[in-house]
């Protein structure tokens, strides 16, 4: 039984290259922080809102005048897109790089230009690629630590979610990008 927990496991992990930074933090600071979420999360999770209602779905677009109803969404879908643009402008200009990252919904496995040790509190930012762009501040907790070949550090983190939108919006990117990458497998089998 133990084998299927960990393939299953195994199926939810995703690598990727994504925009993401981290930086160790005390643990005075990690427990402040803890009680807070970050103000991208939070930026992130309302331009969610904002542009993720759909005006037009149900019944609503047959109380409309189907003229101004595609009018209404020609305009809502040029400043979703202008929205979204913005923000990967905003996310292009801060500190993140991209980097490959061994991702799930409980952590994350990458390599750092810091070096953590078990334990280490550690506070991490990362942009999503979606449409808007989600960029969270994540706390975790370093698992485990090791170097890598030519001595770079390698770490294990576990997320520490602070609410619940960012828990949802990595197990919305995690569950997605694993799609298409069996999606793809079969394509490729084909």
């Amino acid at each position: 039984m133990p084998d299927n927990a960990d393939n299953r496991r195994q199926d939810f992990r995703i690598e990727d290259i994504l925009p993401w930074n981290d930086e160790p933090l005390s643990t005075e600071e990690f427990e402040i922080r803890r009680k807070h979420v970050g103000i991208r999360s939070r930026q992130s999770s309302m331009l969610r809102d904002m542009v993720g209602t759909d005006l037009f779905t149900g019944d609503s677009r047959n109380k409309l005048n189907s003229e101004v109803a595609q009018a209404m969404e020609s305009l809502d879908a040029k400043l979703n897109y202008l929205i979204g643009i913005n923000t990967l402008n905003d996310a292009n200009r801060s500190d993140l790089k991209e980097r490959p990252i061994n991702l799930s919904v409980t952590g994350a496995s990458f390599v750092s230009d810091e070096r953590y040790r078990q334990g280490d509190p550690i506070f991490m930012t990362m942009m999503l690629p979606s449409f808007p762009p989600v960029v969270l501040e994540l706390l975790g907790e370093v698992m485990w630590a090791r170097k890598t070949q030519d001595n770079r550090p390698f770490i294990g983190v576990k997320f520490c979610y602070r609410c619940d939108e960012e828990e949802d919006s990595v197990a919305k990117y995690v569950f997605r990008r694993h799609r298409e990458m069996i999606r793809l497998r079969k394509q490729q089998e084909a």
